[in-house]
């Protein structure tokens, strides 16, 4: 019965409310340990789920090494599973209703300075290595477009427009956005799509598209050569993409609008990245 409302509802977030494959199925694991934990308890229906189970859930995870954020994210994941199962009339009573999750702080990802960005661009022997042109175009689709990885990943021939210089990009919920091409990024398409075949714009030797992955080690690679930022993955240079713009007085809902954030709310914390700059810039003023 619970493997049913499982399924159920994971087939729901996905053909209703149009989620990811990787969103459900991060879903469907969080739950899958959830129900899991449910049978050591002998909770053999949903219904018979109280807050204590839940709390136990969650001192469980935190004993298993999980970090906070990651505990959020499975409760978060439960409540809702819950809040769907109500809708539905299949639980009278949400056990979910008395957990309070405390809000977590939100982290300041550090952008790639766009010096270290600009070395590797213009440094790199990109045509002396295998791959090189492609792997240059990919480094600066996802930096002068913000794009996610799954966009990335998703995008065909067939979306690029070179007569407005503009890319057709499949966001999450399956929502179509287009972005402007930087000039640079287009005459390196041009060259990569000389000599290309395939239905997808990046692909591997066999002519698959590219996997996370892949694409996550490549990117770590190339940066780590230029870079000693802590973190070097494809969303940092969407961090990193939105930071140098919004640093150089480009408008926050145009940002937003590019990024295909659902609200400001989002775009908002990049902000906070150029406030702490601007702090610091100030703490050289020779009055302080």
């Amino acid at each position: 019965m619970i493997e049913s409302q499982r399924l159920q509802f994971l087939d729901y977030i996905a053909k209703t409310k149009r989620m990811s494959v990787h969103t459900v199925s991060a879903y469907g694991g969080d739950l899958l340990q959830f129900t899991d934990f449910l049978a050591t308890q002998y909770v053999a229906q949903l219904s018979d789920c109280k807050p204590i189970h839940i709390r136990g859930f969650m001192a469980m995870l935190l004993q298993n090494g999980l970090t906070a954020r990651s505990v959020h994210r499975k409760v978060s994941s439960v409540r809702g599973w819950f809040k769907y199962l109500r809708k539905q009339g299949e639980l009278k009573v949400d056990p979910m209703s008395k957990i309070v999750l405390p809000k977590m702080p939100k982290v300041l990802v550090k952008d790639i300075p766009a010096a270290d960005l600009h070395a590797m661009f213009t440094r790199f022997p990109w045509n002396e290595v295998e791959h090189g042109e492609r792997d240059r175009l990919l480094l600066l689709m996802l930096y002068t477009t913000g794009m996610r990885l799954s966009e990335l990943i998703g995008l065909k021939v067939g979306d690029i427009d070179f007569h407005r210089n503009s890319l057709r990009v499949l966001g999450k919920r399956n929502k179509e956005r287009i972005i402007p091409m930087h000039p640079e990024m287009v005459d390196w398409l041009k060259v990569l799509l000389a000599d290309h075949a395939h239905v997808y714009l990046f692909v591997t030797d066999k002519g698959q598209p590219l996997y996370p992955v892949y694409v996550y080690r490549l990117v770590n690679h190339y940066l780590k050569l230029f870079s000693h930022a802590a973190k070097t993955s494809p969303h940092v240079l969407r961090h990193s993409f939105a930071t140098h713009m919004l640093n150089n007085g480009a408008n926050l809902l145009a940002i937003k609008d590019i990024l295909g954030h659902a609200n400001l709310s989002a775009t908002q914390v990049y902000t906070k990245n150029s406030f702490e700059k601007l702090k610091q810039i100030h703490a050289l003023h020779p009055r302080k």
